[in-house]
C-alpha cells in the first residue's frame, strides 16, 4: 500500500505519516524505485497512533504503548499520571478562582503551599513511577513524604529508593486485581488516604485506647482471616502477592531502611509500629505469622 492509500485509509496527512516514520513508530519498506510501501501491519499501527494522539498522548508515550507486550498496563500508568497532573491543575484553578472571588489571601496561599508540599519527595516519586509502584508509595507512605530533600543523608536514601524501585523485578498483578486497584485508587485522594491510615496511626500513638475501643472489631477480623471465604478473597490474593514481593525483592532489607532515613516522620512511626505489633501479638499470639517475612 502506497502513502496516498495509507492517508485515505487512516485519515492522516502525508506529513503526519512521515513524522511518525521519522520518530520510528513505523518502518515501511523502501522499494528500489524509492517509494515507501506500507504493510497492513503499518496501517493498523497508524490507526492506533491516530487514536492515541486524539487523547493527547505524546510520541514517547505512544512509543511505550506500541512497544509493550502489555499495552493496557502502560495505558493505565499513563492514565494515572495524567490524573495526577489534571487534579493538581484543577486544584490550582480552584484556588485562582477563589483569589478572583476575594477569598482570604492567607487561605489561598495555604492551599498553594499544600500543593507545593505534595510536589516534594512524594510528587517526585509519583512522577518517575506513575504505575502501581507510585500508587503503593502514595497510599502507604504519602503522609510521610510531604517534605523536601534537605540533608545529604536524605538525598542518598532517595537515590537508594529510586534505584531499588527501578531495578527490582517487575511486580506482576493479575488483570482482575489491577481492575480492582484501579477502581479503588481512582476515587481516593490525599484526604481519603489520610482517613484510611489514621486508624492505625491512632493505634501506634495510643495503643491502649485504640485497642479498648476496637477490640471487638479486631477479634472479628482475626476470626475472619481464618475462614475459607477470606483465603479465597481478592484481598487475600493481594496480601499474598505483597508478602512474596517483600520476601524476595529486598523490600525489608533495602527499601524500608532507606525510607526510614529519607523521612524522620516515618522513622518515628516505624519504631512505634514495631512496639504496637509486639503488644498486639502479646494479646493475640495466633496472629504472629502475619508479621513474619
Amino acid at each position: 500500500m502506497l502513502i496516498k492509500d495509507i492517508c485515505q485509509e487512516t485519515g492522516l496527512t502525508k506529513k503526519a505519516v512521515e513524522y511518525y516514520q521519522q520518530k520510528g513508530l513505523i518502518s515501511p519498506e523502501i522499494r528500489e524505485n524509492g517509494y515507501r510501501y506500507f504493510s497492513q501491519g503499518d496501517v493498523e499501527k497508524l490507526k492506533k497512533i491516530a487514536l492515541l494522539r486524539k487523547f493527547d498522548l505524546s510520541i514517547e508515550e505512544i512509543s511505550k504503548v506500541l512497544c509493550s507486550q502489555s499495552p493496557n498496563t502502560v495505558l493505565r500508568e499513563i492514565k494515572y499520571q495524567k490524573e495526577i497532573e489534571h487534579n493538581n491543575e484543577k486544584k490550582k484553578l480552584e484556588l485562582l478562582e477563589g483569589l478572583i472571588q476575594g477569598e482570604d489571601r492567607e487561605t489561598i496561599e495555604s492551599g498553594l503551599n499544600r500543593l507545593f508540599e505534595q510536589s516534594t519527595i512524594k510528587q517526585r516519586l509519583l512522577n518517575i513511577f506513575p504505575g502501581y509502584y507510585g500508587r503503593f508509595i502514595s497510599i502507604h507512605f504519602g503522609q510521610f513524604l510531604n517534605i523536601e530533600l534537605e540533608r545529604e543523608e536524605q538525598k542518598e536514601a532517595y537515590q537508594i529508593i529510586v534505584t531499588f524501585l527501578d531495578e527490582v523485578e517487575s511486580f506482576v498483578i493479575p488483570t482482575d486485581l489491577q481492575n480492582i486497584i484501579d477502581t479503588v485508587t481512582s476515587t481516593i485522594d490525599d484526604t481519603d488516604v489520610y482517613k484510611l491510615s489514621s486508624g492505625w496511626t491512632n493505634a501506634v500513638n495510643d495503643f491502649d485506647t485504640y485497642y479498648n475501643e476496637n477490640q471487638e472489631i479486631l477479634e472479628q477480623y482475626i476470626e475472619y482471616k481464618k475462614t475459607k471465604e477470606y483465603r479465597e478473597s481478592d484481598a487475600a490474593r493481594l496480601m499474598e502477592l505483597f508478602r512474596k514481593f517483600g520476601e524476595t525483592s529486598g523490600y525489608y532489607d533495602v527499601f524500608i531502611p532507606a525510607m526510614r532515613k529519607l523521612s524522620p516522620i516515618y522513622n518515628d512511626y516505624y519504631e512505634k509500629l514495631l512496639e504496637t505489633n509486639e503488644r498486639l501479638i502479646a494479646k493475640h499470639p495466633e496472629i504472629q505469622d502475619w508479621y513474619q517475612r
